[in-house]
């Protein structure tokens, strides 16, 4: 079970070496960069240099990046004419894009490197890594297979059980799980103790995450919807200096032909009047833009919400088909208990541990199946010898 300094670490994740920012600047997409931090801890950002970011969370750079952006000066050529830009910190989103991957070795049938996903645990790495090997079952050897044994099996189940209540409660959006069906399970009740504890522990975690990112989308769209405002009052602006350029111009004309005013006077009002109908098809265009990019943000904010719905829907139903099968499974081997290892003897539960790095202290925790992951663990798994 993770200690209270590993729980909170879940819940604001300190960036590290491997993570892969993206910085966007919304108004200027050539700016836009995925930067990936190095094994110093540092990232290379325009218009800000070599910043150090390890041990930060993301809220923090959130906040402190566009802040050391602002006042930054770059050329924009518009309508053939170079304007000197200035950044302010609206226009600067910093996001996670990618997790540092995890590494799962010993006795597992496919050890290696597996990419991070946000709620992953123990179980679903040991998964990914083919299952944990069998080294009491040979080919010419008796049909031994641990797995097999009831106690082992119940205790998978329990594990199953547990994970479908994680995922029955973010997809309701409960902030704690239905833990019925697994205390109605035939388990050891210190075994059902601990998979409700952990499994309460990754539906925290996980919904702390998620709210962070919802309400990060929330935001944007807030600000997105600002932007539009600002352009629609800023084409109102300039739609009424167009109009009054052109009464200008339409009087302007009447005057010449009277011969009371000279044609220069014409000509004069006739160029302001297509340089505001030019500056008044700029701001039309970035009234476009910024509506596309409000219309972006709230489908990307709608899809996260269905997409969550119907990922929690599909694990639902393949922890329920794989709690059928241990069912049946331990129905049949209380029948007649095959053994465990080539003396006879009960094979002891695997035992697995993961070490973690947390800013400069390095951590080695005997973890549960249920333990909630970091991005850069790495999952041991060993026999008892």
């Amino acid at each position: 079970m993770l200690s209270p300094p590993a729980a909170r670490a879940q819940q604001n994740y300190p960036i590290g070496p491997g993570d892969v920012l993206s910085v966007t600047f919304l108004s200027n997409s050539q700016f836009n960069r995925k930067v990936v931090v190095g094994n110093d801890g540092t990232i290379f950002l325009p218009f800000a240099g070599e910043l150090t970011v390890a041990g930060r969370t993301i809220n923090q750079l959130r906040k402190d990046i566009p802040v050391l952006m602002t006042g930054s000066v770059f050329r924009e050529r518009v309508n053939g004419e170079e304007l000197l830009v200035s950044i302010s910190p609206e226009e600067v989103s910093v996001t996670l894009a990618e997790y540092r991957p995890i590494f799962v070795d010993g006795a597992v049938n496919s050890p290696g490197q597996q990419p991070f996903v946000v709620g992953m645990n123990v179980r679903q790495a040991i998964a990914a890594a083919k299952g944990i090997k069998n080294q009491f079952f040979s080919a010419d050897g008796p049909d031994i297979r641990v797995r097999e044994h009831p106690q082992v099996l119940m205790a998978e189940l329990v594990g199953v059980m547990a994970e479908m209540a994680v995922q029955r409660a973010l997809l309701e959006g409960a902030e704690d799980i239905d833990p019925t069906e697994i205390e109605e399970l035939n388990a050891p009740p210190i075994l059902i103790t601990s998979a409700i504890e952990l499994a309460r522990s990754q539906v925290a975690t996980t919904n702390a995450l998620l709210e962070e990112e919802l309400a990060f989308l929330e935001r944007s769209v807030k600000e997105a919807e600002t932007r539009v405002m600002a352009a629609l009052r800023h084409e109102e602006v300039m739609s009424g200096i167009v109009l009054s350029e052109r009464e200008e111009v339409d009087q302007m004309e009447n005057l010449v032909a009277r011969g009371v005013r000279p044609s220069t006077l014409l000509i004069q009002a006739r160029r302001l009047y297509l340089q505001a109908a030019e500056r008044y098809s700029g701001v039309q265009a970035d009234r476009l833009s910024a509506e596309d990019s409000w219309r972006e943000l709230v489908l990307k904010q709608n899809q996260a919400l269905r997409e969550g719905a119907l990922q929690y829907q599909q694990r639902i139903q393949e922890l329920a088909q794989q709690a059928s099968q241990l069912r049946v499974q331990i129905d049949l081997s209380t029948a007649g208990l095959a053994e465990l290892d080539r003396e006879g003897e009960v094979l002891g539960a695997p035992r697995i541990t993961v070490f973690r790095k947390l800013g400069d202290q390095a951590l080695q925790i005997e973890v549960t199946p249920g333990t909630s992951l970091l991005p850069g663990d790495v999952v041991h798994v060993r026999f008892a010898e």
